[in-house]
Parts: C-alpha cells; sequence; structure tokens
C-alpha cells in the first residue's frame, strides 16, 4: 500500500490531523506540534512499512496524544499517562478520534501505547505490544532532532531503515516550517518531495 493511501485511511483534514500549538500544555519546539507532525510521517511510513493496515487510526490517535500533556523538555515518564488522562477534559479532541475512524474498543490500546511511550519497554506479550511499539519507533525516529538516536534501540527492521529519511526530514523542515495553522498540510508536500 501507498504511502499516500495509508494517509487517506484517516479521514480527517490535514489541518486537523496535528493538535494545535495551542492544545500543548508545554509550548516546545522539541515537542510541540511540528515533533508530533514528523512523528505522524514516521507512523505513516511505518504502516507502509509493515502492512499493519489496522493499526493506522489508533496509531494516528496515540501519536496525537503522547505529548500533550508535557510540562517541561525533560525526562518525563509520566507524560503518556498524563496525556492520557487529559484525553478526557477534550470532548473535542474525542469527537475528532470518532470522526478519524476511532471507536469506543479501541480505547485500551491507545492508552497502552500512549502511556509506555515514556515509561519503559512494552513485552512483546502485551495484547497491545504492535501499536506500542510502532509509536515508540514513530517517535524514537525523531530522536535525530536530539542527535542522539539509537538505531538499534528501534523495534522493527522496517524503522533501522528510515532512520536516513528521518534525518532528512528533519533538516529540511526545522527552521523553514514554523508551527501553526495546517502544519501538516505545509509539512506534507515536502515530505512527497524527498520520498520522490
Amino acid at each position: 500500500m501507498e504511502l499516500v493511501t495509508v494517509r487517506a485511511i484517516i479521514s480527517i483534514p490535514d489541518k486537523e490531523i496535528v493538535p494545535p500549538p495551542d492544545l500543548f500544555l508545554h509550548q516546545s519546539v522539541l515537542h510541540g506540534q511540528a515533533h508530533v507532525a514528523r512523528v505522524l510521517v514516521h507512523a505513516l511510513r511505518l504502516i507502509e512499512a509493515t502492512d499493519f493496515i489496522d493499526e493506522t487510526a489508533r496509531l494516528w490517535a496515540a501519536v496525537y496524544l503522547h505529548d500533550i500533556a508535557r510540562m517541561h523538555d525533560g525526562r518525563s515518564s509520566s507524560h503518556g499517562k498524563d496525556a492520557w488522562l487529559r484525553l478526557a477534559t477534550l470532548p473535542q479532541v474525542e469527537a475528532l478520534f470518532c470522526r478519524g475512524g476511532i471507536k469506543e474498543e479501541d480505547y485500551p490500546a491507545i492508552k497502552f501505547a500512549v502511556t509506555v511511550h515514556c515509561s519503559g519497554e512494552p513485552l512483546q506479550s502485551d495484547p497491545y505490544y504492535r501499536l506500542a511499539a510502532l509509536l515508540k519507533d514513530a517517535d524514537g525516529l525523531d530522536r535525530v532532532r536530539l542527535g542522539d538516536l539509537n538505531p538499534d534501540m528501534l523495534r522493527y527492521d522496517q524503522s533501522r531503515s528510515m532512520v536516513g529519511f528521518a534525518q532528512r526530514l528533519f533538516d529540511g523542515t526545522n527552521r523553514e516550517l514554523k508551527p501553526g495553522p495546517d502544519y501538516f498540510g505545509r509539512l506534507w508536500p515536502e515530505v512527497m518531495r524527498l520520498l520522490g
């Protein structure tokens, strides 16, 4: 399945597919809208590469939530759990998820992935391992922005093959694209150009 087809599975317009800057509790260049948008690109590419199509909407929702409750840019093993708890106060995000294909039965998997993304390594025996591993790898690929990505820490071979692209995406968009309305809509053509 091609990347544009994977993107089309999430029936949400580009201007809504990543959180707006004001949804983040901590206004950050390291963990804000641009980071989440790049993580979403990596997530979509991982869906394409692994063919785990049934995880597309759930992975999008997990990416959307994963950093919105951060209070600082330092180490934090609780911001995933805090993001999950914050969702209960954001009916507009729950409505967005519903429009994007999330069903009530998807929430336990999303909760697990968002919570564990910053608080340890999921076990392969965990019922939602696949979703958590996809989120951790997509998030991990954007560690190129910190200069400390260790490809050996990525869980999927497909993820390790995407390190070069992750660096090119960060280098090509970090200074040129500023967060704001329709950030993802401005990022996506650059993604297509880089993959060209």
